[in-house]
């Protein structure tokens, strides 16, 4: 008697356990399938309206919409007050306008083949933005967080004697 008591509760264990299982996976189930309908809508911040849609031969500038893509080169470098350095961007395309906020109170400044190179005056954090205009509408694309450091000092230590 005692043999069957406790497959019995072996039995409702096991039940239990293949119940709580099958919950968390249909939980983790829909986490994802949530996660991958926001993941696959496209960036309204990119798209824009093209005015002369009716003139274009071309697919792409013949549709509706436009999506513009953009983005900054992120780099484990980081820029000095008082000395140039560069800023590179990545996915971009024919026809847009292409200009970059520096976060400092300068005028923003157009990229020339990928590239703008910008002497910060201050250090400090500064908030870097990538703005694209089409048609007469802009976007803002990709926003970059860098930290300006201090302008390097050569200090000599002691007074080189040559005997």
């Amino acid at each position: 008697m005692s043999t069957e008591t406790k497959t019995g509760t072996g039995i409702a264990r096991e039940t239990a356990l293949l119940i709580g299982v099958a919950a968390v996976g249909i939980v983790g189930l829909l986490v994802l399938q949530f996660a991958r309908k926001d993941a696959g809508r496209p960036k309204e911040k990119s798209l824009v309206q093209a005015e002369s849609q009716q003139q274009s031969t071309d697919a792409q500038t013949a549709a509706p919409l436009q999506r513009i893509p953009g983005e900054l080169l992120r780099t484990s470098e980081y820029p000095e007050a008082g000395r140039p350095f560069k800023f590179y961007m990545i996915k971009s395309s024919t026809g847009p306008k292409y200009e970059l906020d520096f976060g400092d109170g300068s005028p923003r400044k157009v990229f020339v083949e990928g590239v703008v190179t910008h002497t910060f005056k201050k250090h400090g954090p500064c908030m870097v933005t990538l703005y694209a205009s089409y048609d007469g509408q802009e976007v803002r694309l990709d926003t970059l967080s860098k930290v300006v450091a201090r302008v390097k000092t050569d200090a000599p230590v002691a007074p080189i004697i040559d005997y």
